[in-house]
């Protein structure tokens, strides 16, 4: 038996955002109704646009909007909530600098957790993690890692950080491994302490890439089509792991839905990047574009991190998107 029933009401909160959007998708590909939170209902509209391009249903009886511009308010998301079976919590606080992002992560995940406790409808609860939650460089562990392992170096170093450096916005991306550490952690004491009536699951995806449905391509998708505007910055960056955004969509919607995937952290990592191959593959596809040479050293390597991502392949039927496709598709959909 499914743990949720076909047209089941799945709540996707932040909805419009690059991987909840595609959360949204898959769940009304997958036969599943969607009530998505937002903050603009323009971007909401366009994104119902996107999703009736892409050929599902994204009628009002199957995809309604709901808004949620406070990530600290229970008010919004017992509204959100109400009579909903699944719920998948992707949005993050925005980061503005001060002392305030990493505690008001962790805050914007047991909020929710909290409302969809009293909620009796809720039978599974996701949040998205990250890979960052788990490892980041310079680290790079010669064991697998898997289900079980922190970033513990990355909640040491933010501990260190001083009042002046938080006020600075210093090192957002130290603040946001903290972040994603502390705050799914603290959603898995919730879930052990308060034993509420749904199953819990995260999902970690590592570096995203794949088609923007709307909006202009942002974060990591950004990382791609800025390589056609001459913008190398990417290319500097330290090998990691990749995952298409359409497995990751499809991978929150299996942890809600799969009876053995309640109560398992399930990394979305198709394997290890290699720059080269990136530009290779742009280069096929786009020999018209002026792209940035071939990098070399360590730069040329592929992530040395070894993950366990086997539960999320075989949930995705044995196979990830490849990483050829992955970063074309990225190009295409923003019109190269």
């Amino acid at each position: 038996m499914p743990a949720l029933a076909p047209n089941s009401l799945i709540v996707v909160t932040g909805i419009t955002g690059y991987i909840a959007s595609h959360v949204g998708l898959a769940a009304l590909q997958l036969g599943h109704r969607v009530r998505g939170t937002v903050r603009s209902p323009q971007k909401a509209e366009a994104l119902r646009a996107a999703y009736e391009k892409a050929g599902v249903d994204a009628s009002p009886a199957r995809l309604e909007f709901v808004t949620i511009n406070d990530l600290m308010s229970a008010e919004q998301f017992s509204a959100a909530f109400a009579g909903a079976d699944g719920v998948a919590h992707v949005a993050l606080p925005d980061f503005e600098g001060g002392s305030d992002f990493v505690p008001n992560t962790v805050e914007s995940v047991l909020i929710p957790l909290r409302v969809a406790a009293k909620e009796s409808s809720i039978k599974r609860f996701l949040i998205t993690s990250s890979s960052a939650a788990v490892v980041s460089f310079p680290d790079v562990p010669e064991k697998v890692l898997g289900e079980g392992d922190w970033n513990e170096n990355a909640v040491k170093q933010f501990k260190a950080l001083s009042p002046e450096d938080l006020k600075a916005a210093k090192d957002f991306w130290l603040q946001y491994r903290a972040a994603k550490t502390l705050g799914e952690q603290a959603a898995w004491k919730f879930v052990q302490d308060e034993k509420p009536q749904f199953e819990f699951s995260s999902v970690l995806p590592v570096v995203t890439w794949g088609p923007v449905l709307a909006g202009e391509p942002r974060l990591t998708a950004a990382w791609i089509t800025n390589l056609f505007k001459g913008d190398t910055a990417v290319l500097s960056y330290r090998p990691q792991w990749y995952i298409d955004v359409r497995d990751a969509g499809q991978l929150h919607v299996l942890a809600l839905t799969q009876s053995h995937l309640g109560g398992r952290r399930i990394f979305a990592a198709a394997g290890p990047i290699g720059m080269n191959k990136v530009l290779g593959a742009l280069r096929k596809a786009f020999p018209s574009a002026e792209l940035p040479d071939d990098v070399a050293g360590v730069l040329a390597e592929e992530s040395k991190w070894k993950i366990d991502s086997e539960l999320g392949r075989e949930a995705l039927g044995g196979k990830w998107i490849s990483l050829e496709d992955t970063v074309v598709d990225t190009a295409k959909s923003a019109g190269y």
